[in-house]
């Protein structure tokens, strides 16, 4: 069944799949039927959550997969329908069958970088860092201006960085290196993300010799461009800002900038930076 996560990831699924509708040049009107049955559907769950019943999305869910298999059966080389069944596969956590779906769309049209990418995150989660790594520089080489291929990219190297190093992909520098770069390129493209801004801080944590004035910098940048936002998300990116002046010797600062934390989910977090302050 479909998992629900926010409203939010179901309309950027929803934008998505219109999006999908408006620029790709569909076989048939069926196709764009189906589509737009399945952007519905999502728009409807974002807009109320509880409006269907989960055997009721069950069903639909069901429908909108047996409406793709059947358009295949008729247009099997339909790329753009491939394409919309593998990420439909994929939600419904079937992702063997997805993964045959984006198999069968990059033998038709080798230059798709959303192709690229679903390979290699597939390839990924069974674990196969090395063969998922050409596919996502692929799809970053095809579509360099998307953020989410540069972050995925990060993520990768930041997940397989053992194996890459000790197989000789990468030395331990570089794959640092790379991996930061890739996190500050999404940024960059997308710098209202507050998710990649986020990473991109927490990234400087996971180097072997890390630039603490550097970090300071991101984090900085993170709280001029998110703290006015919500006092939630200013006070997380200010216990960061602690301990990264705990790192540079700067105590008198973090101390005051950890004491001016009140969130109660946070506090735990608090403690954790002040303890580090008195073993400094």
């Amino acid at each position: 069944m479909l998992r629900i996560i926010t409203a939010y990831t179901l309309l950027t699924l929803s934008a998505a799949i219109a999006n999908e509708s408006q620029t790709t040049d569909f076989a048939s009107e069926k196709l764009f039927q189906i589509a737009s049955k399945e952007e519905n559907f999502y728009k409807r769950l974002a807009e109320d959550p509880e409006f269907y019943t989960e055997a009721d999305m069950d069903q639909r869910v069901n429908e909108l997969v047996q409406s793709y298999r059947a358009y295949l059966t008729e247009q099997p080389n339909d790329v753009s329908a491939l394409i919309l069944y593998g990420k439909l596969l994929r939600r419904v956590e079937l992702y063997d069958e997805a993964f045959t779906a984006f198999l069968k769309a990059d033998s038709l049209d080798p230059k798709l970088a959303v192709v690229k990418q679903q390979i290699g995150t597939h390839l990924a989660e069974q674990n196969k860092g090395r063969a998922a790594l050409p596919f996502y520089l692929t799809a970053i080489e095809l579509e360099p201006k998307t953020a989410l291929y540069h972050f995925s990219l990060g993520q990768l190297l930041h997940q397989f960085r053992d194996d890459y190093v000790s197989e000789k992909v990468f030395t331990a520098n570089a794959l640092e290196r790379e991996m930061l770069k890739a996190y500050r390129q999404a940024v960059n493209l997308e710098p209202e993300n507050f998710a990649y801004t986020m990473r991109l801080g927490e990234a400087y944590y996971d180097m072997s010799s890390p630039d603490w004035r550097a970090a300071l910098l991101q984090w900085n940048k993170a709280l001029k461009n998110f703290g006015e936002m919500e006092p939630l998300r200013a006070e997380i990116i200010n216990l960061h800002r602690a301990n990264v002046l705990v790192k540079l010797g700067r105590l008198e600062e973090a101390q005051a900038l950890t004491d001016a934390i009140t969130h109660p989910n946070l506090q735990h977090s608090k403690q954790k930076v002040l303890d580090s302050i008195l073993v400094h």
